[in-house]
């Protein structure tokens, strides 16, 4: 008869693997046109990497839109080197050309759904504007969304003007919720316009990426 000991079946302790949840990157992903990026993008970016303590902030230019003619949207390959420079010296901020390089139409699903297997060691932090927020129920598979990554939502200071919206909204559990507040009076349109009438736009853009964005967008007129 055999008496050697044999060590006991190893099962896996909830309170340890709440551990290595944890011990996962916290990773921001703020997508968006950025046509061009300004200084409101970097103070939400800054806002919610302080308060949710996230590693990274992954910045992710949405690809050239189905129809273009006629807009003042910059190519995807101008906006990426723009927003590259944008944020040269921030420390956790990156820029991921993932849609841009994505063919075909372009979700937050599929960027999720993609981020998800090519870094299964990241816990994601999908970054949204309020207005954003309020249409993800439209958005494609936004169930699937809320599955994929917690959700930051930058929002309005108490007191502003609130829109009204139609859209029923989305169903975000609690703990998968996180709200910051930005008082920011900076849009990419103003900057465009700015840039067109020749106007400065210094202190509204990254100081890095000024000449490259009153260039690219001087020539578009």
């Amino acid at each position: 008869m055999n008496s050697m000991k044999t060590e006991p079946e190893k099962t896996e302790n909830p309170a340890e693997s709440g551990q290595k949840r944890k011990r996962r990157r916290k990773i921001g992903i703020f997508g968006g046109s950025f046509n061009p990026v300004h200084n409101g993008h970097i103070r939400i970016a800054e806002e919610a990497m302080k308060a949710c303590r996230l590693s990274e902030v992954w910045l992710i230019p949405a690809g050239d839109p189905y129809m273009k003619a006629g807009t003042d949207m910059l190519a995807s390959s101008e906006r990426l080197r723009i927003l590259k420079l944008a944020v040269s010296g921030i420390p956790g901020f990156s820029v991921n050309p993932i849609e841009v390089e994505r063919e075909g139409e372009s979700y937050t699903v599929d960027t999720l759904r993609e981020l998800t297997r090519e870094h299964p060691d990241c816990r994601f932090f999908l970054i949204v504007g309020e207005d954003a927020f309020s249409q993800m129920p439209l958005w494609k598979s936004p169930e699937e969304i809320l599955k994929l990554a917690e959700l930051i939502v930058a929002g309005r200071p108490a007191g502003g003007d609130v829109p009204d919206y139609d859209t029923p909204p989305l169903a975000v559990p609690k703990k998968r919720l996180y709200r910051i507040v930005t008082n920011i009076d900076i849009s990419s349109t103003k900057i465009r316009r700015l840039v067109r009438a020749g106007k400065s736009v210094t202190g509204l853009v990254p100081k890095a990426a000024e000449p490259a964005i009153i260039e690219a967008y001087r020539e578009k007129q």
